[in-house]
C-alpha cells in the first residue's frame, strides 16, 4: 500500500466548514454493505474512549499527512463504466477472501450516488494513451454514505455527528502500491463525499488478521472505534476491526 505523511494546520482558524449537504438521503447499513453476505449483521463490541484518547485521536488525525505527490502520468483514475464491472469483479475476487452480490455492482451503473463514490485506477503502459485507450485496470474504490456509523461507536466531543463515508471496497494489484494510487482514490471521494454529502467521517471494516492494511489506514490516520466478532463468517479469525477517522482540515485543502 501507498503511503504518506505531514504535520501542521493544527493553528489555522476554523474558518472552513463543510458545505451544507446534497438532498440525497444517506444510506444505511445492510448486510450487502458489509462485505460478509451470508447472514444478518453480527452485534458490535464497542470501545470506550476517554477525553485524554480523544485528544490523541484527533491529533493524530490532523498531523497524519496524506501526501499529494503526483500520480505517475501511466494512472488514470475515472468514473467505474460498465465495462469495467468484469474486470472490477475479477480483483476482488482476487484480493479479498469475501464474496460481493451482483447488487454491489450493479448500483454503481444505476445508482447515481453510488457512482459518484466509486473511481477505477487505470494504468496505461504507455503514459500519451491515457484516456484514449482502454488501458488496464489495477485498481478500483467503491464507497458508500452512511447515516451512522457501522459501528454507532463514539464521537468525538469536538465534532459534530454526521454522514459518514464508509469504504465497502478498495482494492489495488500488488505492483502498484508504490505510487500512492489507493492514498489519492481515497483523498479524492472524501473531498467530494464532503462537498456533496456533508460527510464528518470516513470508515472501513478491516479482519483482524490483515495486519498491513490495518497499519494502512493507522498511518492515513484511522482509529479502531470497536470490533465486530463473527463479521466474516468465512474466515479464520471471524473478527473486524471497525477502523474510523474524522473529517479534518487536511481534507478541505486542494490539491
Amino acid at each position: 500500500m501507498p503511503q504518506t505523511s505531514l504535520t501542521a494546520w493544527l493553528s489555522k482558524p476554523a474558518a472552513l466548514q463543510p458545505p451544507a449537504p446534497a438532498k440525497l438521503p444517506p444510506q444505511r447499513v445492510t448486510k450487502d454493505d458489509l462485505g460478509e453476505h451470508d447472514g444478518s449483521a453480527p452485534d458490535t463490541v464497542r470501545n470506550s474512549l476517554n477525553a485524554s484518547e480523544y485528544a490523541q485521536a484527533d491529533a493524530a488525525s490532523n498531523t497524519t499527512a496524506r501526501a499529494r505527490r503526483p500520480l505517475p502520468p501511466n494512472v488514470e483514475l475515472r468514473a467505474c463504466a460498465k465495462e469495467d464491472i468484469p474486470h472490477f469483479k475479477r480483483l476482488n475476487s482476487l484480493l479479498l477472501p469475501i464474496p460481493y452480490h451482483e447488487k454491489f455492482y450493479r448500483e454503481i451503473i444505476e445508482d447515481p450516488l453510488t457512482s459518484n463514490i466509486t473511481l477505477v485506477a487505470v494504468w496505461h503502459d504507455d503514459p500519451a494513451n491515457a484516456g484514449k485507450q482502454k488501458g488496464r485496470l489495477v485498481g478500483a474504490i467503491r464507497c458508500r454514505i452512511l447515516a451512522h456509523p457501522p459501528s454507532d461507536g463514539p464521537t468525538s466531543p469536538a465534532r459534530k455527528a454526521g454522514p459518514m463515508l464508509y469504504l465497502s471496497t478498495l482494492v489495488l494489484l500488488s505492483p502498484y502500491r508504490s505510487h500512492g494510487i489507493a492514498t489519492e482514490m481515497l483523498n479524492i471521494l472524501t473531498k467530494r463525499a464532503i462537498q456533496v454529502h456533508g460527510v464528518t467521517s470516513v470508515g472501513a471494516h478491516v479482519w483482524k488478521a490483515n495486519t498491513d492494511g490495518l497499519e494502512w489506514y493507522r498511518k492515513r490516520g484511522f482509529r479502531v472505534v470497536g470490533k465486530e466478532d463473527g463479521y466474516y463468517r468465512r474466515l479464520k479469525p471471524t473478527t473486524a476491526i471497525v477502523m474510523q477517522r474524522d473529517v479534518g482540515v487536511m481534507d478541505f485543502m486542494e490539491g
